[in-house]
């Protein structure tokens, strides 16, 4: 009885503003609007210049929220993190926060991307950092940001050519090795390639030796000499050389050109997430039919959205499967609270128990304080990457 009671449940609940005092909070001209709309209470707290964290409750359903509203005019960057210089890995978002180290000022963090088990901590869509590429994308949306600071939500796609004395090979992944199609693997994917998916690779030695790999985005042309490897020797090449993959019309001894790029942005930095929850203010038409009934239901959730023309960035984190405190969010429900928080474009990241959102806090042990509840009963768990808020000035 209580479960379809809660399913009932909708956001749309008229109640009224609480909000807390002094620094945790004075009201905002959008905070009476959400609370009439959707909850019984709000409170806000001032993280940084332009970064305040607000605690939603609405005690019926009931679900909890933890959300982040960056002002991006303000002295804030926004960073994907992976805690390491290759596509696999896991560790706890905590830890993704507290790893970058003081000297960059981190603010906050969430959890971003699902991830694989095999190989171990994945990204299941495309992670890039700093202008490299250590997962390539997949016809997934991602959350990205541009060299100028400002958001995008959409799909990217790796447009590439391998030239070769005997003609022209489309590229068309990168760092993620596909079966039946041409791409290029480097150093940052560092992960053994499985010869049941890669059929034919070729190690690309540079012509010049200083070439440590291609960075993400639209890259000049590089050169480099073409050597075939045999499957048995695929999983043990390693370095930073590269690697064309299911291209047999190579010869052993080619000198082949290489260039990439990304379309239709050169994002800094990309996390992966699914599916998209608004597009252009409107809910998106998938979200009642992306993946399966259990993953629409009522789940723990992180997502992230923007607002006011890309100025303004809205990140939350909805605990779950906790009855008689928040049972979490369906998809819809999700979609339905960034349009009440005025978003106009918005994605869905991992959930369940990845959902995580940290603070930095000089005070606590490990110098970062968890400021929602996870569903798993250990805490914390370990994700493939993050999406962090650091004090940084254009």
């Amino acid at each position: 009885m209580q479960k379809a009671t809660i399913r009932a449940t909708t956001l749309g609940v008229s109640m009224m503003l609480t909000a807390c005092a002094g620094r945790r909070g004075e009201s905002d001209a959008r905070l009476p609007a959400l609370a009439r709309t959707i909850a019984d209470s709000v409170s806000v707290e001032l993280l940084s210049p332009g970064v305040r964290l607000l605690r939603v409750t609405q005690l019926a359903a009931p679900w909890r929220a933890t959300i982040l509203d960056v002002d991006l005019n303000a002295c804030v960057a926004v960073q994907s993190v992976k805690g390491a210089s290759v596509a696999v890995g896991r560790a706890t978002t905590s830890a993704l926060l507290t790893g970058l180290g003081a000297a960059l000022r981190p603010i906050a963090a969430v959890n971003a991307d699902f991830f694989l088990f095999t190989p171990p901590g994945v990204p299941v869509g495309a992670h890039i950092e700093r202008g490299v590429m250590l997962a390539g994308p997949i016809e997934r949306p991602v959350f990205a940001m541009t060299a100028n600071r400002r958001p995008f939500i959409g799909t990217l796609t790796v447009n590439g050519a391998i030239q070769t004395s005997h003609g022209t090979i489309a590229l068309r992944t990168w760092n993620r090795p596909t079966a039946r199609l041409s791409g290029v693997i480097d150093s940052h994917w560092g992960i053994p390639l499985d010869s049941t998916v890669v059929k034919t690779a070729w190690l690309l030695a540079p012509v010049n030796s200083t070439a440590k790999g291609m960075a993400n985005g639209s890259s000049p042309e590089q050169q480099f000499v073409a050597t075939p490897l045999l499957a048995s020797r695929i999983a043990r090449t390693t370095g930073d050389t590269l690697l064309a993959v299911n291209v047999p019309t190579l010869r052993s001894g080619d000198t082949v050109r290489v260039a990439h790029a990304l379309a239709p942005i050169a994002p800094t930095y990309a996390v992966g997430g699914f599916p998209v929850l608004l597009r252009d203010s409107a809910v998106a038409n998938d979200v009642d039919s992306a993946g399966n009934a259990g993953f629409r239901g009522l789940n723990p959730r992180t997502a992230i959205a923007y607002a006011d023309h890309g100025r303004r960035l809205l990140i939350a984190v909805i605990d779950g499967r906790q009855p008689r405190y928040s049972m979490g969010m369906t998809l819809r429900q999700e979609a339905d609270l960034f349009r009440a928080l005025g978003a106009t474009d918005a994605v869905n990241l991992d959930g369940g128990g990845s959902s995580a959102m940290v603070v930095s806090d000089t005070n606590a042990v490990k110098r970062a304080r968890l400021v929602n509840h996870p569903s798993d009963s250990v805490g914390e768990r370990p994700v493939a990457n993050a999406l962090a808020l650091l004090r940084a000035c254009r």
